[in-house]
């Protein structure tokens, strides 16, 4: 496919109605005749869109649980799944599991919720 032709809507909707059902990067992009790294391209660029409007794992069925807490990004890992969160409320800082390859900015204010009890705990991404 040539790199200046436009990708339809259609053919974008359906990729990512395609990935949402669990489909590899290389099915989606043989089922839908647009290359690989454009399929890529276009779940990322949902993913992103998604993280700025706050709706990862959020939906009008699942409000968020009572047990959230307020966060604010401090750092990022070495570990790209994990970054380190602080509590406005809470003088210890903590680590946060969090999906690769995005970003969270420092200051960043995230609800969070605890899912390891230990000497170090360990919290989960709610919401942005």
């Amino acid at each position: 496919m040539p790199s200046n032709s436009r990708i339809s809507d259609q053919k974008k909707t359906k990729v990512l109605e395609l990935r949402a059902t669990g489909l590899s990067y290389n099915k989606i992009a043989k089922e839908t005749k647009v290359s690989r790294s454009s399929v890529i391209k276009i779940i990322k660029s949902q993913e992103r869109a998604d993280i700025k409007e706050g709706m990862i794992r959020q939906s009008t069925d699942n409000p968020l649980p009572d047990d959230t807490i307020d966060a604010k990004v401090k750092k990022p890992c070495i570990n790209p799944r994990l970054i380190i969160i602080h509590f406005d409320e809470i003088e210890n800082d903590a680590k946060c599991i969090v999906r690769p390859g995005l970003n969270y900015p420092r200051g960043m204010n995230l609800k969070v919720k605890r899912v390891l009890e230990s000497e170090e705990p360990l919290y989960r991404l709610i919401k942005i």
